[in-house]
């Protein structure tokens, strides 16, 4: 996942605008729910293949936690059959 700083990024109406409904914290913007179910695919697909979680969180911007998460989720096995 990349950082950036919003106004780095965004107009000044724009981030007026989203302090108005959110004034204090982090805030996350997901990619869109399409990437979400394609990379969590990809993940299950790299899992079974013997990819290690680490590299496979550095693929999918992951934690390699939620590479495990998400794999045990889809079902997803390892090696000769064992669940992950």
């Amino acid at each position: 996942m990349k950082y950036a700083n919003a106004t780095q990024i965004l107009p000044a109406e724009l981030i007026s605008e989203i302090k108005r409904y959110f004034t204090d914290g982090m805030l996350f913007i997901p990619k869109g729910e399409i990437d979400r179910k394609e990379r969590a695919s990809l993940v299950v697909q790299l899992v079974e293949q013997n990819v290690p979680a680490r590299e496979v969180a550095m693929l999918a911007e992951l934690t390699p936690q939620h590479v495990r998460l998400l794999a045990r989720k889809h079902g997803a096995t390892k090696g000769e059959g064992n669940k992950v």
